[in-house]
């Protein structure tokens, strides 16, 4: 009698395959239709609002996208800079999540943005350090040389350990873009929805949860969404430390979103009426009780924690209500206009058009292929 062997550790090529074959579709689909839009429509095919909505999905897109880049840049720097020997199996694949999701992140804002290469070029020299979005730009800078700098060293075959100055950069820049993205909406007193001096440590816990939860999905995806092929020290890891960070960073998350709604529902503040418009809608529960509950729940107790599949789907869960909480916190701000007059009754409307969400696949199809092609040609597993 026979036994079906089982799969040895290792990642699934035919899967990888499929996925970079797909992806590629999709983003050139997805960047025709959304070019041939913005040709014909321009700005037009946004449906954002003259009386105060000028940050759509597009935005949310490049701000979700680029958060979950800095978190996955700190999480690898466990290693890369702390030298935390148990995260050396993640360090690797982690790092260059984070340059998939900086792709994705900022061809949503060049997308949004109506002259992009004028103010790539514009915004770092000119000179308005009053400005946050001046020194997240210069963040973002320092950022891509910490990361090109960390490719060419040590993820490429046949590289030594990373270069310390190099994962010491990358770690400063992505906390310093992290601060600053919270300071963009948590300075400004005019938005009340937005004001609060915690929004930086929210942004900092959202793109740290961002981080694991994106590290859990694509190294089961790299695995063939099989627990066999994974490492010893991927399985220690994930049923071990990284699961407690995961649920230690999903409590973090729910007290910030719980103290704000409370906060919010009792505060009698012009513009945070917005929390009673969240609080009636049904999707909104839904992320309270589900997006949030059902992780909470699968990471806390930990013999749920340590069932990889289990923690496979409280990660899923996971980022999809994270991105719903970001396109909450961007448009909520948003829908009390700030100069009010006869043309305004009650809070503005504000729904993506086709456009936008095809901006949103672009970004997850340019991700995933980004993030494919690194799977092919790098080494992305956690063996020197």
């Amino acid at each position: 009698m026979t036994t079906l062997a089982q799969p040895r550790p290792g990642t699934a090529p035919g899967l990888m395959n499929m996925v970079l074959i797909g992806a590629v579709v999709g983003l050139l689909a997805s960047a025709a239709y959304v070019a041939l839009q913005l040709l014909s429509q321009g700005h037009g095919a946004y449906n954002g609002d003259s009386r105060g909505i000028f940050w759509g999905l597009p935005i949310v897109t490049y701000d979700f996208f680029l958060l979950s880049s800095t978190g996955l840049a700190m999480l690898a720097s466990v290693w890369t800079v702390f030298r935390v020997d148990a995260y050396r199996a993640i360090a690797r694949r982690a790092l260059w999540l984070a340059v998939a999701a900086l792709a994705g992140g900022v061809a949503a804002l060049f997308l949004e943005l109506g002259y992009p290469l004028r103010a790539v070029f514009m915004i770092p020299f000119s000179g308005s350090t009053s400005a946050p979005l001046f020194w997240k730009v210069w963040g973002v800078i320092f950022y891509g040389i910490g990361l090109l700098w960390m490719i060419a060293a040590w993820l490429r075959p046949n590289q030594a350990d990373p270069p310390r100055a190099a994962a010491v950069l990358t770690l400063v820049a992505a906390v310093f873009i992290t601060f600053i993205a919270g300071g963009v909406y948590g300075w400004m007193s005019m938005r009340p929805f937005w004001f609060g001096g915690e929004i930086s440590l929210a942004f900092l816990v959202e793109s740290l949860l961002s981080a694991v939860t994106f590290t859990i999905i694509f190294t089961h995806m790299a695995r063939g969404f099989d627990v066999n092929r994974f490492t010893a020290a991927e399985r220690e890891l994930f049923a071990g430390r990284l699961g407690g960070l995961f649920a230690i960073l999903m409590v973090a998350h729910a007290f910030f979103v719980v103290s704000r709604l409370v906060s919010g529902l009792y505060a009698n503040a012009d513009g945070m009426q917005v929390w009673h418009y969240l609080w009636n809608r049904p999707l909104f529960h839904l992320e309270l009780w589900v997006g949030l509950g059902l992780p909470i729940v699968l990471t806390v107790l930990p013999s749920l924690r340590r069932n990889l599949q289990l923690q496979l789907l409280a990660a899923v869960i996971a980022i999809v209500a994270l991105f719903a909480a970001r396109y909450d916190f961007v448009i909520g701000g948003q829908l009390v206009p700030l100069f009010k007059g006869s043309w305004v009754h009650g809070l503005l409307e504000y729904r993506p058009s086709a456009t936008e969400w095809a901006v949103l696949a672009l970004a997850v199809f340019l991700a995933n292929t980004v993030n494919a092609l690194g799977e092919r040609v790098l080494r992305l597993d956690g063996e020197s």
